[in-house]
């Protein structure tokens, strides 16, 4: 019989990464089901053929007036959910339950313990849990005690560890990329890349990025202009959709360099993309599991990766071996890495070459599948 996996999330990411894991789960004797309270989330698991249900997880915890409702309606959700819970318990269509977001660790976790089912936290990388509300954290705290948390770096980990959460109850899983399979490819490119006498038309700087107001797009620009004297031959390539797009081709214009800057929307095949850049940038410090698996992809076609400080890229990007890390907000500081790899090819191909290593020596798909198969397991 499969372990019949419930996820249950209210957040909007897509999480594309652990669609494509729980995918290569469903082969090793998994099966998966989502409550949702996002038509988006809903539509991605039918696509896969998985059953997904809406149901209510409250509001989104994002100011006072929407807590207070939050509250007010917990011990009432807590009683419809565990009227579904006992339903599904008495088919045998539930043995792990997989809460994404603080709505559900805080709603469902008593009630499936009540139950006796096994709860999985599953903290997204981006967590900052000193900014909520006291008594959502205190609750958060109590909840906590009946799971198994995976946090996806030592950053995240090191954060649970300060809100008092149980250091023992805590297993890093680092996310992971599938290994490229044109690696001898990559290897000749870095090779020509380091000889005296190669030359590319554009310097390519590159990012994937959602175009909101968390990504640091306007620093990046910053940066680029400030590039522009010492590499008249720059560009920067952003892919990715958000709300933001139009406001940020209005700044480009603003800011005089619309000529060097595309802004390509959503592309399906990154890996062609990547390989036309020769640096790419992590355009946020609050970066997302998918993010962290963008950065992945970069590294494994041979990019040196700039990106923030203190957010948690400490487990990927090593300094001066596999790239740099960078104060936030910080243009001047971002120019000056991309002035010096621009002018050094050797470094730029040095530390593209142990991006790729590290990338697959450490942070492999097939390990991270393995990884959360085990955690996913019923006793």
């Amino acid at each position: 019989m499969p372990i019949k996996a419930l996820i249950i999330n209210s957040a909007t990411d897509k999480n594309s990464l652990l669609t494509a894991i729980f995918k290569e789960l469903e082969k090793k004797n998994f099966s998966f089901s989502l409550w949702s309270s996002k038509p988006a989330l809903i539509n991605q698991f039918k696509k896969k053929f998985w059953p997904a249900k809406k149901i209510f997880l409250g509001p989104d915890l994002k100011n006072r007036l929407n807590i207070i409702s939050f509250l007010a309606i917990l011990s009432s959700t807590q009683l419809k959910l565990l009227s579904s819970l006992i339903n599904l318990k008495i088919r045998r269509q539930v043995d792990l339950i997989v809460c994404l977001n603080l709505n559900e660790k805080i709603i469902v976790t008593g009630p499936a313990k009540l139950l006796g089912i096994k709860v999985l936290w599953l903290e997204a990388p981006d967590l900052n849990y000193r900014q909520i509300n006291k008594f959502l954290l205190w609750l958060y705290k109590i909840n906590c005690q009946f799971a198994q948390t995976i946090a996806f770096n030592n950053y995240a980990k090191l954060q649970l560890t300060r809100l008092g959460h149980n250091e023992n109850k805590i297993k890093i899983i680092s996310p992971g990329t599938k290994l490229n399979q044109y690696q001898e490819n990559i290897f000749n490119k870095l090779a020509v890349l380091g000889q005296a006498n190669f030359h590319r038309k554009y310097f390519t700087v590159g990012a994937i990025a959602t175009l909101n107001h968390q990504q640091k797009i306007e620093t990046i620009f910053q940066a680029i202009k400030i590039c522009l004297p010492v590499i008249p031959n720059l560009q920067l390539i952003v892919i990715g959709e958000g709300q933001e797009r139009k406001n940020l081709s209005w700044l480009a214009k603003r800011m005089g360099i619309e000529n060097l800057v595309w802004l390509v929307g959503e592309q399906e095949q990154l890996k062609k993309w990547l390989r036309g850049f020769d640096i790419f940038l992590a355009a946020s410090d609050s970066l997302k599991l998918d993010d962290y698996g963008n950065i992945l992809e970069a590294m494994a076609a041979g990019l040196p990766v700039l990106g923030p400080r203190n957010i948690g890229l400490e487990d990927l990007v090593v300094e001066n071996k596999t790239g740099s890390l960078i104060e936030s907000d910080n243009s001047e500081m971002l120019a000056r890495q991309i002035i010096k790899l621009h002018q050094d090819k050797k470094l730029r191909a040095h530390l593209g070459k142990k991006g790729l290593e590290r990338a697959n020596q450490l942070f492999t798909f097939a390990r991270m599948v393995t990884e959360l198969e085990q955690a996913f397991k019923v006793k």
